[in-house]
């Protein structure tokens, strides 16, 4: 057994499934000579003979990894259910009245299906599987093979299969991407050699073996987790050589009752990655230099004596290969862990220590106060909460201290306690959390302790009053929400709330320039001749600003940013998903398919959101600041018109952008018109300066120049479509709406907004819209962007 790191022992036996005829080698078609081209088009009867793969011992050199037998690995169905057989052309098509779907055949045994002679087609055969009264797949029949490649078997149809009997509702699959059905009936490669039908069981089985020695570590184990596990079990991946996309969802799966001698087996979806060059060895498979999306074992560790000191061992599942990071499908793998370690593993790069210290600690960065805070990973700040910035100039946030009774100088219901309320990962579910995991995560207990990310000091004093904040170092960045309480340890009513925006992007809040480095891009709108102030290059709380359309679907997904109901301060998350939905219904209570998910203050929990068909007032709005309210065409009885922009043309309290910065106002978006005398329109198609006209559907977003019409800065504008009712997120990638800070005049039930949308996409606006106009609705939550704020 290798020995990795400071005695961390690790072991892995992989039991591989590979193509083998034994078995079914009597009923197999042998093709032993190229034939020539048949053009195609003609029906005939092919003779074909199904069996499954055998999984056999691939590395027998790690047998000595001792294990309880496991019966479901190699357990088998008595039949193939439900099996079909299905004919595509080269680019995907259903071939049309070809193929057949046969019920339930024996396995091994010989049968007929009608194809279509054809050169360089593919075929997909499929036993769909047999619950107690259901096929676990629905039939294939007539779907194109980019339509199976969406398809999905029930995660808890495979993950109920506890019996060597219930493998029975187990799909099988394979795929024959390029083959020729010849006018002679028989099956073969282009190159003519052999074709061999063996199904693949769709599933991956897992097992994680562990033994932690608490006399030689000093540490109990407390927590075993596989994590970055995909939630779907897709029939056929649309990428071979990496999937799921990292836009998928993913889990966490938390052992139960963990001691520090057992194991966990599992049924799990393929994860496939590329080989990792920089892994030369099991030392060096870390996050560094594992592929993105990569599965992962989790095992952490609690000082027999400190509770709060703990070890997090990382240990990235895969192949035999150091270098391999899949997860196969009709693959059974096994590991074991050992943690016999007798002193600290300091330079073992895959072993987080983790000794917590206060977020004050070390901790001086007095910055001004606002609704968002931008904070580079592993940074660290500290505000008063009862103050916020404006053009410059600190000032009493006269609202919160209401709230907390102010009388004079004295607060009766002062801030008590803050908390991290939810937090996203590094990219969607995957990677870490980017402010971090708390200390423990026991809510609204005496042992609810965030203090390591969030702490407040002289919460009772206006002038004193400090929340000290620390985020998680080595992440990409993301966001998260901390918020103040009325009552001890969270408990309570939430006062307040702030965004931490989590980046590596840091522009400047008084160059008067444009600026190109993509981590301080500023942009100033010029064309027309406007005098304005630089803009930030992106969304309000994007991973990422683009200058040009991004190519391909996850990056353009970084430039989507938060969502907010105009007129408040808090963000709601965008869409974030590997398909094209135009709609999503957004769910209330439980997790929305296609949203981008947050994350509990332990970093693993889902944070649910819900959504309420029920007017707010202002302070219930602050109280809830996760929840998407919305009743008729607003979200507040009390939402007027001065919220992000009070009469002197000031930042206000409610203002959801940094300090420094401000939402932008209708007229900084008029650079990107070509007619410089316009102002605002209702509904109409204006002419803007273009990069992208004749790609915006493709390119899922705008590209405008804001200098010349056809030439100098330009900026990207996602179609992210908005949430346009409490349970619904209409017009993706069909409308990009920016909110301004103004209301319309004389109208509390209207707000303006800049918006493209495209033709065809939007019932009530068929023909397209390319305007600024103040039609929309308060209840609407469209992304927004910043200018300074000077």
């Amino acid at each position: 057994m290798e020995v990795i790191g400071i005695k961390l022992q690790k072991a892995v036996l992989i039991m591989m499934s590979i193509v083998s005829m034994s078995g079914v080698s009597s009923c197999e078609d042998r093709l032993d000579s190229p034939r020539p081209s048949t053009g195609g088009g003609k029906a005939v009867e092919v003779s074909l003979c199904v069996g499954l793969a055998d999984e056999e011992d691939a590395v027998g050199g790690t047998k000595t990894i001792m294990v309880p037998d496991d019966p479901l690995a190699t357990a088998r169905p008595d039949k193939l259910y439900g099996l079909e057989v299905w004919q595509y052309d080269r680019s995907g098509s259903f071939v049309a009245g070809k193929g057949a779907s046969l019920g339930d055949v024996a396995i091994g045994s010989s049968f007929s299906v009608t194809l279509t002679a054809m050169d360089d087609c593919q075929l997909l055969i499929i036993a769909r599987g047999y619950g107690s009264s259901n096929y676990t797949v629905g039939s294939l029949k007539d779907k194109s093979l980019s339509s199976v490649q969406g398809t999905t078997a029930p995660a808890s149809t495979i993950e109920g299969i506890t019996t060597e009997g219930g493998v029975n509702a187990m799909p099988y699959i394979l795929h024959l991407p390029y083959v020729n059905v010849t006018e002679d009936g028989r099956i073969e490669s282009p190159e003519g050699s052999d074709i061999r039908i063996l199904l693949r069981r769709l599933a991956t089985r897992l097992t994680v073996a562990w033994e932690n020695l608490p006399d030689n570590t000093g540490y109990d184990l407390r927590q075993v987790m596989l994590q970055s596990i995909p939630v779907e079990y897709k029939l056929l991946p649309d990428n071979k050589d990496s999937y799921p996309s990292p836009l998928d969802q993913y889990r966490t799966i938390q052992v139960s009752n963990v001691t520090n001698k057992g194991q966990y087996t599992c049924w799990a979806p393929a994860v496939v990655r590329e080989e990792s060059a920089n892994a030369t060895s099991d030392y060096y498979r870390t996050k560094a230099n594992a592929p993105k999306g990569s599965a992962y074992a989790t095992f952490i560790s609690q000082h027999k004596t400190d509770n709060k000191k703990k070890l997090n061992y990382r240990v990235y599942l895969g192949g035999n290969s150091s270098k391999d990071f899949s997860l196969r499908d009709n693959t059974n793998y096994i590991y074991k862990v050992t943690m016999d370690h007798t002193s600290l593993p300091v330079d073992d790069k895959r072993i987080t220590i983790i000794d917590p210290i206060l977020a004050s600690e070390n901790n001086n960065n007095l910055v001004p106060t606002a609704n968002c805070f931008m904070v580079v990973p592993g940074g660290a700040f500290c505000f008063n909460p009862y103050t916020y910035y404006v053009n410059g100039v600190s000032k009493d946030n006269t609202l919160l201290r209401g709230w907390c009774g102010l009388s004079g100088s004295t607060l009766s219901s002062p801030i008590k306690s803050v908390k991290v309320l939810w937090q996203t990962l590094e990219d969607g579910d995957l990677g870490d959390p980017v402010l971090g995991v708390v200390t423990k995560y026991a809510p609204q207990t005496t042992e609810d302790d965030h203090t390591n990310i969030v702490e407040l000091k002289n919460g009772e004093s206006l002038t004193d009053a400090r929340i000290y904040c620390r985020v998680a170092t080595n992440t990409v960045g993301g966001s998260g929400m901390i918020a103040a309480y009325d009552g001890d340890n969270g408990t309570g009513n939430i006062l307040w709330s702030w965004h931490i925006w989590v980046t590596d992007y840091s522009p400047s809040a008084t160059a008067n320039e444009s600026v190109d480095d993509e981590n301080k891009r500023v942009q100033k709108y010029t064309y027309g001749n406007k005098t304005q102030y630089p803009m930030m290059d992106r969304n309000l709380g994007a991973m990422a600003g683009y200058t040009i359309a991004p190519s391909d679907k996850l990056e353009r997904s970084k430039t989507n940013g938060f969502h907010y109901q105009w007129g408040r301060k808090d963000p709601f998350p965008s869409t974030y998903s590997s398909k094209s939905p135009t709609s999503i219904v957004v769910n209330s209570g439980q997790l929305t398919p296609g949203m981008l998910n947050l994350y509990q203050p332990d970093g693993v929990s889902y944070f649910i959101r819900k959504n309420v068909t029920s007017l707010y007032t202002i302070l219930q709005a602050f109280q809830n600041p996760t929840v998407i309210a919305a009743s008729g065409a607003t979200w507040s009885n009390q939402c007027t018109g001065d919220l992000w922009n009070d009469s002197q043309d000031n930042k206000t309290v409610y203002d959801p952008c940094p300090a420094g910065w401000r939402v932008a106002s209708k007229v900084n978006y008029l650079p990107f018109f070509t007619n410089s005398s316009y102002t605002e329109s209702n509904d109409d198609v204006q002419a803007m300066n273009l990069a992208n006209s004749s790609s915006l559907e493709r390119d899922g977003g705008a590209v405008l120049y804001f200098e010349d019409q056809s030439s100098g800065g330009s900026t990207y504008i996602r179609f992210t479509g908005y949430q346009e009712y409490a349970n619904a997120f209409n017009y993706i990638n069909g409308m990009g709406n920016l909110w301004c800070r103004e209301g319309k005049a004389g109208d509390v039930g209207h707000k303006y907004a800049f918006s493209i949308v495209l033709p065809g996409k939007v019932g009530f606006a068929n023909k397209g819209l390319r305007c600024i106009s103040g039609e929309w609705t308060p209840r609407d939550a469209h992304p927004l962007r910043c200018i300074q704020d000077r």
